[in-house]
């Protein structure tokens, strides 16, 4: 049987809009032998399975974040600012396209989260509502053995853009930690990594 674990973040505004209810309907619905971890940033969810989810502080258990955060929260290309617009005439104004410090938690949430012992890590938006049951083996049928990533595909075909609300990390497969050892990278070095892609 496969060993998922699935990983999501969230802030004090997070959990009161979405959080706790995501956390309560987890708890409802998802099978126990999925487990969820939880890095929360400056709130105290209540937890309501100890046994299934476990939550923790943010900023203790991921300090790699909190300094990704420090060194670039004045950096205008880290926080919303295209640093090409001639280059992106349409869509330049699209903030979240080049907010690498607002979006850095899921990542190194990730980053984290693959660590603990399982077959699949599974990142899964906070902002989602468990709404019936969900079984082991139907998460399970989502996550093939063959293959090194899932994730929920949107655009022409399901393959224009990854909708990276739901992914899959098959952590048995080489091709996967290869692909998190060069992502982490693109974070650790970022001028030379994240800050060179276009978008």
């Amino acid at each position: 049987m496969k060993h998922i674990n699935m990983i999501t973040t969230f802030h004090q505004e997070g959990l009161e809009l979405y959080g706790q209810r995501f956390l309560d309907s987890f708890a409802t619905h998802v099978d126990k032998q999925v487990k969820l971890f939880v890095y929360a940033e400056d709130c105290q969810p209540i937890n309501p399975d100890p046994l299934q989810i476990t939550i923790y502080d943010a900023k203790q258990a991921l300090p790699e974040l909190t300094a990704f955060k420090d060194k670039w929260k004045d950096e205008p290309k880290a926080n919303g600012i295209c640093p090409f617009p001639e280059k992106r005439p349409r869509d330049h104004h699209k903030k979240f396209k080049w907010d690498a410090v607002r979006f850095a938690n899921k990542v190194y949430a990730v980053f984290e989260g693959v660590k603990k012992e399982a077959d699949w890590c599974v990142w899964i938006d906070a902002d989602t509502y468990v709404h019936s049951a969900w079984s082991h083996d139907e998460l399970s049928e989502l996550l093939p053995d063959d293959k090194w990533i899932t994730y929920v595909g949107r655009g022409k075909g399901s393959q224009t853009w990854p909708e990276c609300g739901f992914y899959g990390l098959n952590l048995n497969n080489p091709t996967a930690n290869t692909f998190l050892e060069i992502f982490q990278s693109h974070y650790v070095y970022a001028n030379e990594g994240i800050f060179k892609l276009d978008e």
